[in-house]
Formats: structure tokens, sequence, C-alpha cells
């Protein structure tokens, strides 16, 4: 005999209570309630407690609509709905304020298990996740049934459940609430509105990494939300653009953020794309970024932009002074060789107007012994 130490009852009887009523949390959560309205099931709860021999009910509708809280128009139109399901049958009532009819629910029953309502629906879990998300407020259980419902139904063990109900202790219920919203959101990226493989074990990487990094708290998750998301802005200004958040590089971006001496995005940022801008021979390295501006910057105190640019124009105007001093030592350089160049073109020049002269005059001769008289 199989013997199940989970199962726990809740008694909601008075001493003088008559018709007990026993309804299983298996059955509900397969869906046996969600065939009918919110007014069907209170009429439904009151007929199967006033069950006159068997499966025959009869009630007075006005005492069922007192003890209901509903106008008698209101009952007769959910004792209608609850015929069209077919979890009663109508007996023609021989007086207006009575009404009788059979019970049928092992129609319902395993009208219920073929259909499997809920595990099996494809919008069942997606709408359950939908109310918990939009909803202002959540109790522990809505939350379970939100989480649990990103399970295939073969899943849906007493471990699982047992699993479930252990982060519900250890972890606040608006993070389980925002985790629901993050595993709804990558479900339907995936293109699926209901439970699909995968999707409860990328749920517990998420919890995992909370209980790695003691994440506990919603604020908590918050700080850790913002430094994923500034790390990666560092990332895609050094020129990362594809990455794991386990990589050594996001690593050293984080820890720049954080820490006693954490730096601010902007600041750290800048320090970046300034390296980045000086580094024209190639990306520099995160050591060299490290180096010669996160480290100042952290050494010098360095907490705003302002300051920054402040300090980096010293330091520019600085390298500057040192380039001019070359570019005028250059410079005159320049000059000088230009100078002796042109003078050597100059003097190369009178020398060969000189040689052309010379060259004329060698072959004139005049015999002045020719013409003595």
């Amino acid at each position: 005999m199989n013997t199940n130490y989970y199962k726990k009852t809740l008694d909601l009887s008075e001493a003088d209570s008559r018709q007990l009523l026993t309804l299983g949390d298996s059955l509900i959560e397969k869906g046996f309630l969600r065939q009918f309205s919110g007014s069907e099931t209170k009429v439904l709860l009151y007929l199967l407690t006033h069950r006159k021999e068997a499966s025959e009910i009869e009630i007075e509708l006005p005492l069922a609509a007192g003890a209901l809280g509903m106008e008698i128009e209101f009952l007769k139109s959910a004792l209608k709905g609850l015929a069209r399901t077919g979890v009663i049958n109508q007996k023609p009532a021989e007086e207006n304020n009575f009404f009788r009819c059979f019970l049928n629910l092992e129609a319902v029953l395993k009208k219920n298990e073929n259909k499997k309502v809920v595990e099996e629906s494809s919008t069942a879990g997606a709408e359950i996740r939908k109310q918990l998300i939009n909803s202002n407020s959540a109790s522990k259980n809505e939350i379970a049934a939100a989480l649990i419902s990103f399970l295939p139904p073969a899943s849906r063990n007493i471990h699982r459940r047992e699993e479930i109900k252990s982060w519900l202790n250890d972890f606040e219920a608006k993070m389980l609430k925002e985790l629901v919203r993050r595993v709804d959101k990558w479900l339907k990226r995936q293109g699926a509105t209901d439970h699909l493989q995968g999707a409860y074990a990328y749920l517990k990487a998420i919890i995992d990494s909370w209980y790695q990094e003691e994440i506990t708290t919603y604020e908590k998750l918050q700080q850790q939300d913002k430094l994923h998301r500034e790390t990666k802005e560092l990332a895609r200004a050094y020129g990362i653009r594809s990455f794991s958040s386990n990589t050594a590089q996001l690593k050293t971006f984080q820890n720049w953020l954080s820490g006693e001496q954490a730096l601010s995005k902007e600041l750290a940022l800048a320090a970046i794309r300034e390296a980045v801008r000086r580094k024209r021979d190639g990306q520099p390295s995160l050591k060299y970024v490290e180096d010669n501006f996160i480290n100042p910057i952290k050494e010098l105190g360095i907490n705003n932009l302002a300051d920054f640019r402040r300090w980096l124009q010293k330091e520019m105007d600085g390298k500057a002074a040192e380039a001019d001093s070359r570019d005028q030592a250059e410079s005159d350089s320049g000059a000088k060789k230009q100078k002796t160049k042109k003078d050597k073109a100059k003097n190369k020049k009178k020398n060969e107007k000189d040689d052309e002269d010379s060259y004329k005059w060698k072959d004139f001769f005049i015999d002045f012994d020719k013409y003595k008289e």
C-alpha cells in the first residue's frame, strides 16, 4: 500500500455540519475549477454540500441566494451555466422557489482527465503567470503556481514542490515575481506560450546564481542588475560585442565598478574612450587602461567627469609642450637643412654658369701676328 505522508487536510466544518466536502489539490491543479466561472464555482460548492440523497440535490433558491450573497436571477443564471458544463442535470421543479438536479461528477472528472485542462492547455500556464505579473501583490501560493507552470506536467512531482517551497522561504516574494516575469519573457522569445523543455532549467540557473552571489532581497537584485547593465556598457565601449558574463574581461570591468573605490559608470566609460583615442596603433589592453587611467583616477580621488577632464587636460598639456619642443627642434633642423640645400643648389648653378662661360672663351683665339703692319 502506498502511503502519502505529505497529504494534509483542512477541516472547515462546524459541530452541526451534516455534509463535508473533500477537494484535493491535485484535482484543482489539473483544472477542475477552471471550467466554471466565479459565480458558478460558488454555487457548485453550495450544491455539493446540500445533497438530498446520493447524487440528487434539492435547494430552496431564496435560502441559497442569501447564503451566497447573490440575487436570485444571478443564481439561476449560474445554475444554467453549470447545467451546460454537464456537472448537473436539471429536473423540472414543481415550485418556483425550489431547484432540483442530479450531480454528474463522473462525466466532468473524466472529461477533465482527458483534456487535462490546465496542464495540457497551451494558455493555462501563461494566464497564471500573466495574472501574477500584473498583480500589485501576490500570495505564496500564487507565486508557487506560476513557478510550477514552467514545468511539463509529468515533472510536477512532490520533489519539485518542496524545491519551490524552499525558494519561497529563502527569497523575497517580489524577487520570485520578477523571476516569473523574466522566464516568461524568455519563453515568449522562444515562441512558446506555456511550458517548454528548458524553461525550468533556465529558471533554475537564475536561482542558482542568486544562491551563489547571496542575493536574497529585491534591493540586492536591483543592484546586481545595475552592475550587469553597466558592465555591458563598458564592454561595448571597449569593443566587445559578443561575450559571456563569466569572462575575465567582464570581471575586470565589474571590479572597476564595485568595491570600496568603485568608479561611476560615466568615469569608467570616459577612461576607456580616452584610452582608445590615444592608443592609435590598435585596441588598448585592459592593463593599459587600468595603469594609465583607472588607477590614477582612484589614487587621485577623482569622482566626477569635470575633475577627470581637468586632470586629463593637464596631462595632455604636458604632452603637448613636449611635442611642441620636439616639433620646433625638428622645424629648426629642417629649415637649416633646407637652407644648406638651397645654398648648395645656388653654388652649383653659379659654378655651372662659370664653367659655361669658361668653355666659350676657351676656343676663341685671335692670331694677332697675322695682322701686323
